[in-house]
């Protein structure tokens, strides 16, 4: 019959006496180490995972050997494989174990597990966690209070009665210094932070950011002046209805990270605040995508983090918020077609706008006839003009694109008939006593008046009130060749001329969510590999207004996205480039822009003495 295993396991109550507990060993084999599943569990550092093996190997014998290099103790000699008698009472140990072999009742082997109560051996010394000077509970409590009155208590005293110290207590809660922008606020923690314990809420932040009228305008200008600010803040409006922002905005890509998002919110840390996206106390990481070249923030230095950057949301945006009419844009070499702002017709005077891809070569009914083509010419007769009138008007040998658009900042002037296209098409038409009579132009009630013969008012109706006009007179000015006709579109009318001018529209900006700035140097043609206008604009070989004359998407990826090593003229690829967040269809603007304007300084010249982003 074979003999079985039976395992007895003692061990020892706090207060005393013995726990012992029995089990038999399936099998004539027993594993012995410190692994939980092993027939023998020995948790002990000194003991291999899978220490030893315990085989029966005949009557009231067994062997023990070593499956490593650690060794073993039999009655105190170290060995790596035994064969033991159980009757002789053998002891084998294995760190603070003790395994005391003997004979059962049933005539099995019987193994009884006892750990050695000796605290100075050394296995005992070296992995104890028993504490030389107090308890582990003891040790607990006393860091617990000492912890309390350092980081609460202290403070707390601190902000009433030791505010005289040059250290402040509560220096330890805070993560680094501030960015420049608000390195003025460094001693006025409660400008942010005005409940204690309670994250920052976006009302701190509007205190000073929010886009209202002139006179909070001037009133948040003043504060932040007071308070000691080298610039004046940028005043914001929320990107998108706030809903809608929640529902677009993505979860954190890891399982942790919307675990942690979870945990912030149930402790009044919502993910939805301005201190969410924009934190403080902490310094610029590097950016792989920002040339070496570029006026930006150098890693390590303090700053403001955007911690969400526009890609996140606008990437996969459809899925989020089903009803956007933008377009997913993962990243800039993916970024779609622009879709300008076309005008398409008219209802009345009004326009009729629509945003259309470039990619459909779109027209525009924008109510004139004019050639680009013939005006810029350097042999016709409009350059022949130019050269009658001088640089004194401003004209050279041929018409260029300055002759007419006037810059002003990051654009253009509106473009005024009289100021723009007076010097050569003249609304002369008539001489009376030596003096030339002139039309007033985009005004057609004083136009019919003066044909008329008087500046009245009036309609034309015959036989009624004051000197008739030949209807004739007019319909010449509206016929082909007539004087309207060279510039404006006439169409059909149900009046008594039968015909009218079209509404004009020409539209000041056409790109409504994103900003081209004229101004920057290299949009002029200012600095090596720099643009010019024919770059971008293909007005020389354009013959009609309804040609939309400004280029696509691969014309700006030309220089924008590139290194100095890419192209002579290069320039970052970030959205921040054209698109401002809290401000659509807008160039994105800093405070210090605000304070150059109010300080009366030309484009682009900054005051001595200020600090820069």
């Amino acid at each position: 019959m074979a003999q079985t295993i039976t395992l007895r396991l003692i061990t020892r109550q706090a207060g005393g006496g013995e726990i012992v507990r029995v089990r038999q060993v399936a099998g004539s084999e027993a594993m012995i180490g410190r692994a939980p599943d092993c027939d023998i569990h020995l948790p002990d550092l000194a003991v291999d995972m899978e220490h030893a093996v315990l085989r029966v190997t005949g009557q009231s014998r067994v062997s023990i050997e070593a499956l490593g290099d650690e060794p073993f103790l039999v009655d105190g000699k170290p060995a790596l494989r035994v064969e033991l008698e159980v009757i002789r009472g053998h002891t084998v140990t294995f760190g603070e174990f003790d395994l005391l072999l003997g004979q059962g009742g049933e005539g099995d082997i019987a193994v009884t597990v006892k750990r050695r109560e000796d605290d100075h051996q050394p296995t005992a010394s070296l992995f104890s966690l028993k504490a030389a000077m107090f308890g582990r509970r003891r040790m607990a409590w006393t860091l617990g209070l000492l912890i309390l009155a350092l980081c609460l208590v202290l403070p707390f005293a601190g902000a009433s009665y030791l505010s005289h110290l040059r250290i402040h207590p509560d220096q330890q809660w805070s993560t680094g210094p501030l960015s420049k922008a608000h390195a003025f606020l460094e001693k006025d923690c409660q400008a942010c932070h005005q409940r204690a314990f309670v994250a920052v809420r976006d009302t701190a932040c509007l205190s000073c950011h929010q886009r209202g009228a002139d006179a909070d305008t001037a009133r948040i200008d003043a504060r932040v002046t007071r308070k000691g600010s080298p610039f004046l803040p940028l005043l914001i409006s929320d990107h998108a209805p706030h809903d809608r922002l929640l529902r677009a905005m993505p979860p954190p890509p890891t399982i942790r990270g919307q675990v942690v998002s979870i945990f912030q919110t149930a402790m009044n840390h919502p993910n939805d605040r301005c201190a969410s996206c924009h934190r403080e106390h902490t310094t610029a990481p590097p950016d792989p995508h920002v040339p070496a070249t570029a006026d930006v923030v150098r890693p390590g230095k303090p700053a403001l983090i955007v911690v969400r950057d526009c890609a996140q949301c606008h990437s996969r945006l459809k899925m989020r918020l089903p009803s956007t009419e933008l377009i997913d844009t993962p990243d800039w070499n993916r970024h779609p077609e622009f879709r300008p702002l076309v005008t398409t017709a008219f209802d009345g005077p009004r326009p009729k706008l629509q945003r259309i891809s470039l990619a459909g070569h779109p027209l525009e009914a924008n109510g004139l006839t004019f050639s680009h083509r013939i005006h810029m010419s350097a042999t016709g007769g409009v350059a022949r003009q130019g050269q009658v009138l001088g640089s004194a008007r401003g004209y050279g040998s041929a018409l260029t694109c300055q002759s007419c658009h006037r810059p002003d900042g990051g654009g253009f002037k509106p473009m005024e008939m009289e100021r723009d296209c007076g010097a050569c098409h003249s609304l002369a038409f008539a001489q009376v006593g030596g003096q030339l009579q002139t039309l007033r132009h985009h005004d057609m009630r004083n136009i019919v008046g003066v044909l008329r013969g008087s500046l009245a008012p009036a309609p034309i109706q015959e036989g009624k009130g004051g000197p008739s006009v030949d209807p004739a007179v007019l319909r010449r000015a509206l016929a082909p060749g007539g004087l309207c006709v060279d510039c404006h579109t006439v169409r059909p009318s149900a009046g008594p001329l039968g015909a009218e001018v079209a509404p004009v529209h020409l539209a000041n900006r056409v790109l409504p969510w994103g900003d081209f700035n004229h101004g920057v140097p290299a949009h002029n043609g200012v600095g090596k590999g720099a643009a010019v206008c024919a770059d971008c604009h293909k007005a020389q070989t354009s013959d009609r207004s309804q040609d939309y004359l400004i280029e696509g998407i691969a014309t700006c990826k030309a220089c924008h996205g590139k290194t100095e090593h890419e192209t002579a003229a290069f320039a970052g690829g970030q959205c921040a480039e054209c698109h401002s967040y809290h401000a659509p269809g807008q160039a994105p603007r800093t405070g210090q822009d605000r304070l150059f304007t109010a300080l009366g300084l030309p484009a682009g010249q900054k005051p001595r003495g200020l600090p820069t982003f």
